[in-house]
């Protein structure tokens, strides 16, 4: 934080405006192909399992480099490597607009998620260190607006899109957005003080662990196939299952330089927490992807309807993040952590019982809960994992919090797509997928109430 405590000057407002537009440009992005991916199935004439990557490459990418993209804001400096994120973004938000082929528009959603990682690791920081000290709480609270609002909008806008204009509309608006952030962001965001660095750069990390995901959700893919040949099956799977032993050696060898640093993986508290992360993250992504593609195909609604459909979930999920703020200290971590997880799973097991030709209004109930759990668990999660760290460290945990959700959304939705292709119709198949998740997410709620603590300390137990 800054240390002039005095009110809030128009340096300030400019800044928060650059964070605002930067967060709707990332956040939105992602939740407005949700109701899109029917159309750019049929735009490229493949399977909707194909179509999954435009979701998982993106995912992917963030996840697994969001952490190096934090080390680097450190070493070279927020402001650059946020405007450096927001030109990759806008540079492949065309190119994957223009995509005449779907690979094409996969490779485009990669760079993106570097894109993303790139401006969301700078915004965690800069946020925080652009208002004074005794601005804290609205910098935070700030942040979950901004999201909770740019996630609600997202499928509106992505809806509206696909079916008026074109999904390809989506990436196109990321462009005139993009430069006027960067715009803002050179001119207008307030010069910042490099601190000196020591720890380095993690490539052999991050090499092994996007191989070993890519060639795992690639093993799912074959899976799809009409026509599978186990050898290749094999063979792929078994070097997915070697590079990722292989990334938890680097990781032990390059001690505090590593993707996971050492001590955090020793630390047991932390791991669970993102543990439960992992296991919990599929019932949004689920949700997110699921939910408009079964009204599309199934129900016959539009792209607009379907998005707009997702309403009720974005919005509780920012209405209770926000609350979660309040509730935190009086109801208690384990509480709020348990009751979220619990929450999701539960809207899952609503959604995937819904049957025959329901009304739309059955299906309110099981969104209303996975935003409500969504909302009040993920700001918790975050904080009760950052709290068992040393402070020095808090940054850092938080980043890798989000790679957890980031891998474990994206190898979800992986085998989802695998249990889609083996379903012998698609709404069988997307009730089959809400019921696995349900019980994954119920497993995440497991892990927290078993390794958590009601005591004002640190959520799980070291």
């Amino acid at each position: 934080m800054t240390e002039n405590n005095g009110p809030l000057l128009g340096k300030h407002y400019w800044g928060l405006l650059v964070l605002f537009l930067a967060v709707f440009l990332v956040a939105g992005d992602f939740t407005a192909f949700s109701p899109a991916l029917p159309s750019i199935a049929n735009t490229f004439s493949v399977e909707i399992t194909t179509v999954h990557w435009v979701v998982n490459s993106y995912s992917l990418s963030y996840g697994v480099l969001i952490v190096t993209a934090g080390r680097l804001a450190d070493i070279y400096g927020r402001k650059h490597i946020f405007i450096a994120g927001v030109v990759v973004f806008a540079v492949f938000s065309i190119i994957g607009g223009l995509a005449s082929h779907i690979w094409v528009l996969l490779i485009s959603r990669a760079f993106m998620g570097l894109g993303g990682a790139l401006i969301w690791s700078a915004i965690l920081g800069m946020a925080y260190n652009l208002l004074p000290t005794e601005k804290a709480g609205l910098a935070g609270g700030f942040m979950l607006a901004s999201l909770g609002l740019a996630t609600s909008c997202g499928p509106v806008i992505g809806g509206f899109l696909s079916e008026y204009i074109s999904w390809r509309w989506i990436l196109f608006i990321n462009f005139p957005m993009a430069l006027i952030t960067a715009f803002l962001c050179w001119c207008r965001y307030p010069a910042e003080k490099l601190s000196r660095v020591k720890e380095g750069i993690d490539y052999s990390g991050v090499i092994t662990l996007s191989i070993s995901l890519f060639l795992f959700l690639l093993a799912m893919d074959l899976l799809t196939q009409n026509i599978f040949n186990i050898v290749l099956f094999s063979v792929i799977l078994s070097i997915s299952l070697f590079l990722i032993l292989l990334f938890f050696w680097v990781e032990r060898k390059n001690g505090r330089d590593a993707l996971i640093p050492i001590e955090l993986m020793n630390n047991r508290s932390f791991m669970t927490a993102g543990l439960s992360v992992f296991l919990v993250a599929i019932a949004f992504f689920a949700s997110l992807v699921y939910v408009p593609l079964l009204l599309i195909k199934i129900y016959q609604y539009t792209a607009l309807q379907a998005g707009v459909a997702l309403l009720p979930m974005m919005v509780a999920s920012g209405v209770f993040a926000l609350l979660s703020g309040f509730l935190y200290e009086k109801v208690g971590k384990k509480v709020l952590i348990c009751i979220g997880a619990l929450g999701m799973s539960l809207g899952l097991f609503w959604l995937a019982n819904l049957g025959g030709r329901d009304n739309y209004f059955q299906f309110v109930p099981g969104l209303l809960l996975v935003g409500i759990g969504l909302g009040i668990y993920s700001p918790t999660i975050v904080t009760a994992a950052v709290t068992v760290v040393d402070p020095t460290e808090s940054s850092l945990a938080g980043a890798i919090i989000y790679m957890f959700r980031f891998i474990g959304g994206a190898l979800g939705l992986g085998i989802n797509a695998t249990i889609l292709a083996t379903a012998p119709n698609l709404e069988v198949g997307i009730r089959w997928v809400f019921t696995v998740d349900a019980f994954v997410t119920l497993i995440g709620f497991v892990v927290s109430l078993l390794y958590c603590r009601i005591s004002p300390g640190p959520v799980f137990r070291r």
